[in-house]
C-alpha cells in the first residue's frame, strides 16, 4: 500500500476507535498540513497533527452532516486557541461556507 503511496490507516488490534489515517501529501492542502504541524505531547511522545483551523475547514468542505457536527465541535473545543481568521482562509480555496461564527 505504501509502495503504491495509498493511506492508511491505524487502531489498536480489535478496535475502531481511536483510530488515525496516514497518508502521503498530494496537494498544496496537504503541504501546509505538513508545513504548520501542530506538536502535541501523548503519554510523554510527540506526535504531529494538522493545523485545527485546517481540519475545520476540511470538515466543512466533505460535507456530511457527521463533517459539520465534526468541525463545529473543533471549533468550540479549541476556540481559545483557534484563529477565526485563519479558518476563513482554509475554507477559501476549497469554496467553503463557514455556517458558524469562526
Amino acid at each position: 500500500m505504501l509502495c503504491q503511496k495509498m493511506a492508511v490507516r491505524v487502531a489498536r488490534g480489535g478496535e475502531i476507535i481511536p483510530n488515525a489515517k496516514i497518508k502521503f501529501s498530494k496537494d498544496s492542502i496537504h503541504a501546509e498540513a505538513l508545513r504548520n504541524r501542530l506538536r502535541v505531547l501523548f503519554n510523554d511522545k510527540t506526535l504531529y497533527i494538522s493545523p485545527i483551523e485546517l481540519q475545520i475547514a476540511y470538515k466543512l468542505y466533505l460535507g456530511s452532516d457527521k463533517d459539520y457536527e465534526d468541525a463545529l465541535f473543533l471549533y468550540e473545543l479549541f476556540k481559545e486557541v483557534t484563529d477565526g481568521k485563519r479558518v476563513k482562509e482554509y475554507a477559501k480555496k476549497p469554496k467553503v461556507e463557514i455556517p458558524f461564527q469562526a
